[in-house]
């Protein structure tokens, strides 16, 4: 099978757990659907496009799954009632789109665009499923905003970025209401970092907790450290200080107590700092932000997939390595099998050891996405090996992991 074959799953409001297509070097033609009760598989025949990365990101709206199309032409719909499948096209482009957002009775998404820059707008009216695509008036570049948060009918999203020359700068505030949109140059608050190398990128991820939004540091460039956030209708930039590696956080967890953690990612192996913000102390006086020092040198970009159960506890599911490296090189730093948890109330963490369920596979970024159902984890493949397969079963209460190989299903 082709790496990162079924990578996203998506928790529909009857229980099961679809996952479509992405396939990183093959086009599929079938999604799986995911019974946890009884752990067993359906394939769902689909009609596609002869592409690579075809579907991503899913979101459930009553008895349907709403996915966004990656490089496919279509936005794929599926009747949880009797799994029929319905198509709707869209503008061509790679890398479409990477995440939805209901409003209303509508889902709205910001262009992404993967090698090449996409520049539409997409309102679906879900009860007909009906989309409108507005074209954006959009400076050149790919990967423009990564996450994106919705607050008030206003879809917000700071940049991330691609092009290497001329660097991306621009937030956008987009009205759901009205079709209408601000984009912010930010390029002010960072000038002197535009003079350091590798600094195409800023932002990937994008923390709601309340009516707030915090956005840790990314970048290639290792000295960018600013940490960006939405209080009070305002935004606020701060310096952290936190260097030493580039491309620092990609993904968060926003726990229930309010707090938001974002496991560290980091191109360097041995940088493992985890960041938590705490919105209860952000008044404008206390430190609301503090890191913890993991104590893991193994592989770079250690956790993306993580989330919590009914105790209070979030889990991260490893991950490790970058496409970057040589093949030949993966493991150089050690192989990442063990599952971070933290305790959200004291900020206790430990590591569980999962590597005798990885022994006959050889991969880096192992898990990139993981749902929870009833406080039993299901992390879906991703890799970069064509031979890594494997869905991890974590049962948080027992804290016994299991896998099921998607290549014999």
């Amino acid at each position: 099978m082709t790496p990162q074959a079924f990578s996203y799953p998506i928790v529909a409001n009857n229980g099961m757990i679809y996952v479509p297509p992405f396939g990183l070097e093959q086009s599929l033609d079938y999604m799986l659907k995911f019974n946890p009760m009884d752990r067993s598989f359906t394939k769902i025949k689909l009609e596609v496009d002869d592409c690579n990365a075809k579907w991503i990101w899913g979101t459930a709206w009553r008895n349907k799954i709403v996915v966004l199309p990656y490089n496919e032409s279509n936005i794929l719909v599926i009747d949880t009632d009797d799994d029929s499948i319905d198509y709707v096209p869209v503008e061509d482009g790679k890398g479409k789109y990477l995440q939805g957002h209901i409003h209303g009775d509508h889902l709205f998404a910001l262009p992404y665009g993967e090698e090449e820059p996409y520049d539409y707008v997409l309102d679906l009216y879900l009860p007909h499923m009906v989309p409108d695509q507005e074209k954006l008036k959009l400076p050149k570049d790919c990967k423009r905003w990564h996450t994106t948060q919705i607050l008030d009918g206003i879809i917000y999203g700071l940049p991330r970025g691609e092009d290497w020359e001329d660097t991306f700068n621009h937030r956008i505030e987009y009205e759901c209401n009205n079709g209408e949109y601000k984009l912010i140059d930010m390029r002010s608050i960072w000038g002197d970092y535009e003079q350091d190398d590798m600094n195409n990128k800023k932002f990937t991820t994008l923390a709601k907790t309340g009516n707030r939004l915090y956005a840790p540091p990314y970048s290639e460039n290792p000295n960018f450290d600013i940490l960006a956030k939405f209080v009070n209708g305002k935004w606020i930039t701060e310096r952290t200080g936190i260097k030493g590696t580039s491309r620092k956080y990609f993904t968060h967890t926003v726990a229930s107590n309010g707090k938001i953690f974002c496991p560290p990612a980091g191109h360097e192996e041995t940088w493992c700092e985890m960041l938590v913000i705490d919105p209860v102390q952000d008044n404008g006086h206390d430190q609301y932000w503090y890191t913890i020092n993991l104590g893991i040198g193994k592989e770079s970009k250690k956790f993306f997939a993580g989330i919590e159960n009914s105790r209070g506890n979030l889990y991260y599911m490893p991950r490790g390595g970058c496409v970057c490296e040589p093949e030949s090189t993966w493991k150089s730093q050690g192989d990442l099998t063990e599952i971070l948890k933290l305790d959200i109330y004291t900020d206790e963490i430990y590591t569980i050891d999962i590597s005798e369920l990885f022994k006959e596979e050889t991969s880096i970024e192992k898990y990139n996405k993981c749902v929870i159902i009833d406080d039993v984890i299901y992390a879906f493949p991703y890799g970069q090996s064509a031979d890594f397969q494997k869905l991890l079963i974590f049962d948080t209460l027992t804290e016994k992991a299991e896998t099921i190989d998607l290549r014999y299903v």
